[in-house]
């Protein structure tokens, strides 16, 4: 007995006429005829009666026919599933990101991607970038976002969203009148950065933002996410560099300047392992980077 045979016998069955059926299966009548009396034989029984003017099933083939349409089902789910799964519109899918991508419109993303593919297993799980790198290694996760540069062999990294950073300042520092704030101006302040743990890159990113305006930060406070870092500025601990979209977490007792000349930016990026295909991911990381602009930015939408 073969699949095909089954849905011969569907056919004739919804249709009660070969002519009919053969037409809807793009198949001459004969043939058709043909694979019905071998499947009858196969079952040993009898699933139509045949006259010249009328077929009708048989009781045998009305009790054969609701376990085919199960099995049918059955097999018409399984290949559905496995496009899908070709697509990349089913399966599991699991998300490492830094907490400050929220305010960069993930969640938006997110629940829209969620609508758009609702058979994707979405999982979130909150980390630091160097654990998402580690956790992208061990297979742990399958798709990370990060707002550090990052350059690892194992892994192919998408800037989705390049921001300019500002600077938050005490409401009552001197530089706080000012509509922007050369950084330079800030060579002798204390700055707060913004580090979650073990993580150094952007503390290495502020080094070199400050070191093109010609001095080396006295960075001697960190804050782990980015309103750490503004309510320590609030406390009158230093000032802190954030991107611009964080500036929205702005704490009581803080301002946010933008820097003149700008051009310290920081990026948004996706990453996931070079080596290890999944069409999840691939489906994944290909909608974000279509549905960003043309400066790459992910958006709220």
């Amino acid at each position: 007995m073969e699949v095909r045979q089954l849905r011969y016998f569907a056919a004739v069955a919804r249709h009660l006429h070969f002519g009919e059926a053969a037409r809807e299966l793009h198949m001459a009548q004969p043939p058709l005829s043909q694979q019905i009396i071998r499947l009858e034989q196969e079952l040993g029984v009898r699933l139509f009666h045949r006259t010249s003017r009328q077929v009708e099933l048989t009781d045998e083939g009305r009790l054969l026919l609701d376990a085919v349409r199960v099995v049918l089902g059955d097999l018409d789910h399984v290949e559905d599933l496995a496009r899908s799964l070709r697509d990349g519109t089913a399966g599991p899918l699991r998300i490492g990101f830094v907490a400050s991508v929220l305010n960069w419109g993930l969640a938006a993303r997110l629940r829209r991607y969620r609508r758009l593919h609702p058979d994707v297993d979405i999982t979130v799980t909150q980390m630091p970038v160097i654990d998402q790198v580690r956790a992208l290694s061990d297979d742990a996760i399958d798709v990370g976002f990060l707002l550090s540069r990052v350059d690892y062999d194992h892994l192919v990294v998408h800037e989705l969203s390049v921001e300019p950073v500002v600077v938050a300042l005490p409401e009552d520092h001197p530089q706080a009148a000012r509509a922007e704030v050369a950084l330079a101006d800030l060579a002798d302040e204390t700055f707060v950065a913004w580090q979650a743990p073990y993580d150094e890159h952007f503390d290495d990113f502020i080094a070199g933002a400050c070191a093109r305006a010609g001095f080396v930060p006295n960075m001697q406070f960190h804050g782990p996410q980015v309103h750490t870092v503004l309510h320590m500025v609030a406390a009158g601990f230093g000032v802190g560099m954030i991107p611009r979209r964080d500036s929205v977490l702005r704490a009581p007792g803080t301002v946010v300047r933008p820097l003149a000349p700008p051009g310290a930016k920081v990026a948004l990026s996706v990453a996931h392992h070079r080596h290890r295909h999944n069409a999840a991911v691939s489906n994944f990381v290909g909608w974000l980077l279509r549905h960003s602009d043309g400066e790459g930015r992910l958006g709220t939408a």
